[in-house]
Protein backbone atom coordinates (compact mmCIF):
# COMPACT_ATOMS: atom_id res chain seq x y z
CA UNK A 1 0.00 0.00 0.00
CA UNK A 2 2.85 2.50 0.99
CA UNK A 3 4.04 1.74 -2.68
CA UNK A 4 1.09 3.20 -4.36
CA UNK A 5 1.03 6.18 -2.30
CA UNK A 6 4.92 7.13 -3.32
CA UNK A 7 3.51 6.38 -7.11
CA UNK A 8 1.32 8.76 -6.88
CA UNK A 9 1.97 11.66 -8.99
CA UNK A 10 2.38 15.09 -7.69
CA UNK A 11 -0.16 17.63 -8.24
CA UNK A 12 1.70 20.30 -10.34
CA UNK A 13 2.45 19.74 -13.94
CA UNK A 14 5.19 21.61 -15.60
CA UNK A 15 6.08 21.36 -19.58
CA UNK A 16 9.80 21.88 -19.44
CA UNK A 17 12.46 21.99 -22.70
CA UNK A 18 13.00 18.35 -21.83
CA UNK A 19 9.89 16.92 -20.85
CA UNK A 20 7.74 17.32 -17.68
CA UNK A 21 8.15 18.01 -13.93
CA UNK A 22 6.22 17.14 -11.25
CA UNK A 23 5.89 18.99 -7.94
CA UNK A 24 4.11 19.11 -4.93
CA UNK A 25 3.07 22.95 -3.64
CA UNK A 26 4.88 22.54 -0.57
CA UNK A 27 8.07 22.12 -2.94
CA UNK A 28 7.81 25.81 -4.45
CA UNK A 29 9.37 29.19 -2.99
CA UNK A 30 8.56 31.32 -5.94
CA UNK A 31 7.60 31.67 -9.60
CA UNK A 32 9.53 34.19 -11.51
CA UNK A 33 8.54 35.13 -15.04
CA UNK A 34 10.92 35.09 -17.93
CA UNK A 35 10.27 36.20 -21.05
CA UNK A 36 8.27 33.31 -22.71
CA UNK A 37 8.61 31.44 -20.17
CA UNK A 38 8.76 31.19 -16.20
CA UNK A 39 11.70 29.58 -13.97
CA UNK A 40 10.35 28.08 -10.60
CA UNK A 41 12.86 27.78 -7.53
CA UNK A 42 12.39 25.24 -4.67
CA UNK A 43 13.60 24.10 -1.89
CA UNK A 44 15.46 20.84 -3.27
CA UNK A 45 17.80 22.68 -5.84
CA UNK A 46 19.98 25.94 -6.12
CA UNK A 47 19.01 26.13 -9.52
CA UNK A 48 15.84 27.02 -11.05
CA UNK A 49 13.72 25.06 -13.30
CA UNK A 50 13.07 26.85 -16.50
CA UNK A 51 9.31 25.35 -17.44
CA UNK A 52 7.61 26.60 -20.78
CA UNK A 53 4.45 28.54 -18.95
CA UNK A 54 3.90 32.05 -18.58
CA UNK A 55 3.33 33.05 -15.16
CA UNK A 56 -0.19 33.95 -15.93
CA UNK A 57 -0.68 30.43 -16.77
CA UNK A 58 0.80 29.51 -13.70
CA UNK A 59 -1.48 32.47 -11.61
CA UNK A 60 -4.56 30.65 -13.32
CA UNK A 61 -3.96 27.58 -12.63
CA UNK A 62 -2.05 26.91 -9.76
CA UNK A 63 -2.89 30.26 -7.34
CA UNK A 64 -4.82 29.50 -4.14
CA UNK A 65 -4.44 29.81 -0.43
CA UNK A 66 -0.76 29.00 -0.42
CA UNK A 67 0.44 30.97 -3.21
CA UNK A 68 0.06 34.48 -4.05
CA UNK A 69 0.75 36.89 -7.25
CA UNK A 70 2.54 39.34 -5.14
CA UNK A 71 4.49 41.53 -8.38
CA UNK A 72 3.64 41.64 -12.28
CA UNK A 73 7.07 38.85 -12.83
CA UNK A 74 6.54 37.03 -9.57
CA UNK A 75 4.21 34.66 -7.48
CA UNK A 76 5.25 33.13 -4.33
CA UNK A 77 5.00 30.47 -1.73
CA UNK A 78 3.17 32.24 1.77
CA UNK A 79 4.74 29.24 3.69
CA UNK A 80 7.70 30.32 2.86
CA UNK A 81 7.58 33.97 3.80
CA UNK A 82 10.54 35.28 6.46
CA UNK A 83 9.86 38.85 6.59
CA UNK A 84 7.95 41.73 5.20
CA UNK A 85 9.83 44.96 4.74
CA UNK A 86 7.84 48.17 4.90
CA UNK A 87 10.26 51.01 3.82
CA UNK A 88 11.31 48.88 0.46
CA UNK A 89 8.10 46.95 -0.14
CA UNK A 90 10.05 43.55 -0.64
CA UNK A 91 9.71 40.48 1.29
CA UNK A 92 11.80 38.04 1.99
CA UNK A 93 11.71 34.12 1.34
CA UNK A 94 13.47 31.09 2.35
CA UNK A 95 17.32 30.73 0.74
CA UNK A 96 17.73 34.75 0.78
CA UNK A 97 15.03 35.30 -1.99
CA UNK A 98 14.08 39.30 -2.39
CA UNK A 99 11.47 40.10 -3.77
CA UNK A 100 9.73 42.81 -5.01
CA UNK A 101 6.09 43.93 -3.96
CA UNK A 102 3.03 45.33 -5.78
CA UNK A 103 1.58 48.37 -3.65
CA UNK A 104 -1.56 46.34 -3.73
CA UNK A 105 0.05 42.94 -2.31
CA UNK A 106 2.26 44.74 -0.27
CA UNK A 107 -1.38 46.37 1.72
CA UNK A 108 -3.22 42.72 1.97
CA UNK A 109 -0.16 41.30 2.96
CA UNK A 110 0.56 43.65 5.48
CA UNK A 111 -3.31 43.42 6.44
CA UNK A 112 -3.42 39.58 6.81
CA UNK A 113 -0.05 40.31 9.40
CA UNK A 114 -1.61 42.85 11.55
CA UNK A 115 -5.25 40.32 11.23
CA UNK A 116 -2.35 37.04 12.34
CA UNK A 117 -0.81 39.27 15.48
CA UNK A 118 -4.12 40.44 16.70
CA UNK A 119 -5.64 37.00 16.75
CA UNK A 120 -2.49 35.69 18.44
CA UNK A 121 -2.59 38.35 21.36
CA UNK A 122 -6.27 37.27 22.32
Amino acid sequence: MEELADSTLKPIVFKTPHGFVYLDYDEIILCSANRNCSDVFTINSDTSIRILHKISFIEKKYCNDKFIRCHKSHIINLKYIESLSIKTHQIHLKDSYIVPLSYECWKKLRRMSIICISDKEI
